[in-house]
């Protein structure tokens, strides 16, 4: 077990190491040394001198050595200084923490109520594969894996938001916002209803799809002919002894799920005006906004490889043959 989670560390360790390098690469040296955009641009004052400019390359540290340049960068993330946005100023930290709520709240929910649900979609058409449910729960699982989360957002936005008007069609919460506690969390879920419903729609499907042909590519195995032989009810067989086989994908698309709920939903967040991460990010990418968009690509890859390394653990724990691997 020891040297199993050693040897996941090292591969997990080297992935962030990757990243990182290719986040650098991107971020900092093609925009200055190959793009040429300095960075006294995102100032938008003509007005500055050599001296100037000289002072904000320096600021920086693109007068330095590219390795040398590698190492801060890498330091500086690892210790939680990410910098001030080019365009309000304020550090990027201040404006995570003021964004990332929204998003933990949206995505989170979201993202168990997925699991949730298309756990047990799942389950139930393995249960009944062949029959009409199956056939209506297939089809219908397709669509909304192949409906852009985009052209739903619009549409609920407008029926349920303008012709309609049940669901306010923008922002987080009313202005002006209720100073009531009680009238703000209904005034703030009233505004979270339809970007959650866009997520669910979206989502559910191609996890009831995934969650389905694990439990049938296991159904023809010998130990569930053996079981069925013996007389074992099905509900159990499913729950039991197939569920118990199929767990280690299933962790493992739970943990590259999980750092998504702190980066954000770019496109609904976008649609709905929702003040989360993903939004800010679509923005800052606009923008040229690098000490932004870095923060956010950096958070996500630490939890990614974070998230990865304790399914490891977990898959271990679980399926004591992966560690013969």
């Amino acid at each position: 077990m020891a040297r199993y989670l050693a040897k996941r560390a090292v591969d997990r360790l080297l992935v962030l190491f990757t990243a990182l390098t290719l986040q650098f690469l991107l971020l900092r040296v093609l925009p200055y040394y190959v793009m040429g955009i300095d960075p006294s641009f995102f100032f938008m004052n003509p007005n500055l001198t050599n001296e100037q400019r000289e002072l904000i390359r320096k600021t920086f540290g693109l007068d330095e050595p590219l390795p040398q340049q590698f190492v801060k960068y890498v330091l500086s993330l690892f210790t939680g200084n990410m910098g001030y946005s080019f365009y309000t100023r304020r550090p990027v930290v201040s404006e995570l923490m003021e964004r990332l709520p929204n998003t933990i709240i949206l995505l989170g929910t979201s993202t168990i109520l997925v699991i949730i649900l298309g756990l047990a979609i799942g389950l139930l058409v393995a249960m009944k594969r062949g029959t009409k449910i199956d056939t209506a729960v297939v089809s219908t699982s397709v669509f909304l894996n192949s409906f852009p989360s985009f052209f739903l957002g619009l549409l609920l936005l407008l029926f349920l938001g303008y012709y309609f008007r049940l669901f306010p069609t923008a922002g987080t919460v009313s202005r002006p916002v209720p100073k009531d506690p009680v009238r703000y969390i209904a005034d703030y879920l009233w505004h979270l209803t339809l970007p959650l419903l866009t997520q669910i729609i979206i989502g559910v499907g191609g996890y009831a799809l995934f969650i389905r042909s694990l439990f049938i590519t296991q159904l023809g195995e010998d130990y569930i002919v053996t079981a069925r032989a013996k007389g074992v009810d099905e509900r159990k067989i499913m729950t039991k002894h197939v569920l118990r086989n199929v767990l280690p994908p299933i962790i493992t698309t739970i943990a590259l799920a999980l750092p998504g709920i702190v980066s954000g939903a770019v496109i609904t967040e976008t649609i709905f005006s929702w003040y989360g991460v993903g939004r800010w990010l679509f923005e800052a990418s606009l923008q040229f906004d690098y000490p932004v968009v870095q923060a956010v690509l950096f958070i996500s890859v630490v939890l990614t490889v974070i998230s990865l390394y304790i399914a490891d653990i977990v898959i271990a724990i679980v399926d004591p043959r992966v560690r013969l691997r």
